[in-house]
């Protein structure tokens, strides 16, 4: 830690009052509903549970959602699908995926760059809660208050884990900050970034210290705070990260052991807590499409919510057709749906010709002229193509049809997942909450296959089950016997694209992967419907990946300079 006489690059957060909410919401409110009370001092907080609860939930108010905000005025949102290539991003704002796409991010605009304060803000308030915490009163003649503080205790801790596991995500190497720094201070404090081995052992402790002190489930009332399972979750996916090539060049097998380890304790924690995978339909809607629209779904593990665009309106929105009343900012690209393999198991287009028409899979039964027929299941619950079936008529993208866009270029493709098909986007009626999912049971599932694939020499037959027990329920065939390591590790990450498609997964994944080289730095397609049925599939843009820096954020400029050297760029920027 080194210390300087000038304004440091945690100003913010440094000046970052302590605020809380002193009315409580009604019973039938969320817990996050809560607005800000006017600054009292800290002892008033925290000599109160009630009060002291209120500060903790403000922490929850930057986890990630279906959708980011461009910037700290949110005025516009986006997947981030959009910034790879699972989706386009068809108009919008500054500081959006669209720079991901054509390269126009740089140290000093780029988008995502109000996380990084606002993550440690977060962390902050955190540590500040974390530092009164024995100011807290234990209640003791509650016992369901004393059991209060202690759960507090523990959602402080997995928070914390869980917010700088965010920062490495996006950053690799960032400052550790585990006290609180009070405003008001005649210096401020300025902390170098610490090495990935240190950042992921401290996100480890606080995952582990946390799961000590919560409960494996909550009532309808307290939905969306972190459990201990979720801790476990969040570890899961941690050493997954750690153990891929970019935080991994050498490849040491104990990181994939470990990884292998945590992703079968989570799941195994799990499924006995009655977490299962949705494997049974209800009325009209399919396993796989329930998850998303369900707030209790078995699979879920942890859910998200949060009152910025958090309950679904908004991507109904955003992703409806002009026809249907929506906005259509964004949409999957054809790249994301030739992705889903046919019944046969097999990749239904190896390439295009100049002309845009596809070079079909011989293997694979793919038929140009009905491009749509005889797909993984997964396909169906997550895109919507013309001569799908929705609200009440059939998507149509030809000219002149109902879901044709004359005022500019689209992809002509809608996403499906987490959309809810009776809200009608003119008159409100139909909307529905739903809660994103931030980790499920499939995940872990892909985890453990994934880590022990790369550990083994050859995939075995665990690492076959846990793959095909997804594809089952896709109505895939299981993956052909005597994969070479190879040969699994693509099958792996090609089911991980399709199964957690648009769930904001794959914008890491290929970067973790190293591959974002290649699938984001080339051109993508769209579709198009002549009047008279036929498919082509032209450019829809040419995607730009700079392999020498793009694989990590850059640190706000801001940051940098206000540290006086202190706080090192990342490597490219």
């Amino acid at each position: 830690m080194q210390k300087r006489n000038k304004q440091g690059y945690f100003q913010a957060i440094l000046l970052l009052v302590v605020s809380l909410t002193l009315t409580l919401a009604s019973c039938s409110k969320d817990y996050l509903e809560r607005s800000p009370s006017d600054l009292i001092d800290e002892k008033k907080v925290f000599s109160n549970l009630n009060n002291a609860e209120a500060f903790l939930n403000n922490a929850y108010r930057e986890i990630p959602q279906l959708v980011y905000r461009n910037d700290n005025s949110g005025s516009s949102f986006f997947n981030l699908g959009s910034g790879t290539d699972e989706s386009a991003q068809m108009w919008g704002h500054h500081l959006t995926t669209m720079d991901f796409n054509n390269g126009n991010w740089n140290p000093v605009s780029f988008p995502l760059f109000w996380t990084w304060q606002s993550y440690y803000q977060a962390i902050r308030r955190i540590n500040l809660f974390l530092k009164n915490y024995e100011l807290i009163p234990e209640e003791v003649s509650s016992q369901t208050s004393s059991s209060r503080k202690n759960r507090m205790l523990g959602e402080a801790y997995v928070l914390r884990g869980y917010y700088y596991f965010l920062l490495y995500s996006m950053w690799g190497k960032v400052p550790i900050l585990t006290n609180p720094i009070l405003p008001g201070g005649a210096e401020n404090i300025y902390l170098e970034r610490s090495s990935i081995d240190v950042l992921v052992a401290q996100i480890e402790q606080d995952l582990l210290e946390g799961e000590k002190h919560l409960p494996n489930i909550y009532s309808d009332a307290d939905y969306g705070r972190v459990t201990s399972l979720a801790a476990a979750s969040i570890r899961s996916r941690l050493w997954l990260y750690f153990a891929s090539p970019l935080s991994n060049p050498s490849n040491d097998a104990a990181r994939w052991e470990k990884a292998e380890t945590f992703a079968k304790v989570a799941k195994e924690k799990a499924e006995l807590q009655g977490h299962l995978l949705s494997l049974t339909p209800s009325g009209n809607r399919k396993a796989y499409e329930l998850i998303f629209l369900e707030i209790n779904n078995p699979e879920t593990l942890w859910a998200s919510f949060s009152p910025n665009n958090g309950d679904g309106h908004y991507w109904d929105n955003w992703g409806g057709s002009l026809g249907q009343g929506g906005w259509y900012g964004e949409g999957p690209i054809q790249d994301l749906v030739d992705a889903y393999e046919t019944k046969l198991g097999e990749l239904p287009v190896l390439g295009y010709n100049a002309n845009g028409t596809p070079i079909a899979n011989p293997a694979s039964g793919f038929d140009p002229a009905k491009p749509f027929e005889n797909r993984d299941d997964r396909f169906y619950q997550t895109i919507l193509y013309h001569g799908a079936s929705w609200k009440g008529r059939l998507v149509n993208v030809s000219p002149g049809g109902a879901d044709y866009s004359t005022d500019k270029p689209r992809v002509n493709y809608f996403w499906k997942k987490y959309m809810l098909e009776q809200h009608n986007l003119y008159t409100g009626n139909g909307m529905a909450q739903r809660r994103f999912i931030l980790f499920r049971l499939s995940e872990l599932y892909l985890n453990f296959a994934e880590a022990r694939n790369e550990r083994l020499s050859s995939p075995d037959a665990e690492v076959y089950a846990s793959v095909n027990v997804l594809r089952a329920r896709a109505g895939l065939p299981n993956l052909p016997t005597n994969l070479t390591k190879l040969e699994m590790r693509d099958r792996i990450q090609r089911e991980r694209r399709v199964e957690f498609a648009m769930e904001n997964h794959r914008f890491f994944d290929v970067r973790r992967w190293k591959i974002a080289e290649i699938v984001d730095n080339k051109q993508v397609r769209r579709i198009n419907v002549s009047s008279s049925g036929e498919f082509t599939y032209p450019i829809w843009g040419n995607r730009i990946f700079d392999r020498s820096k793009h694989y990590l954020f850059p640190i706000p400029q801001t940051e940098i300079e206000k540290s006086a050297g202190i706080l090192s760029q990342n490597e490219g920027w």
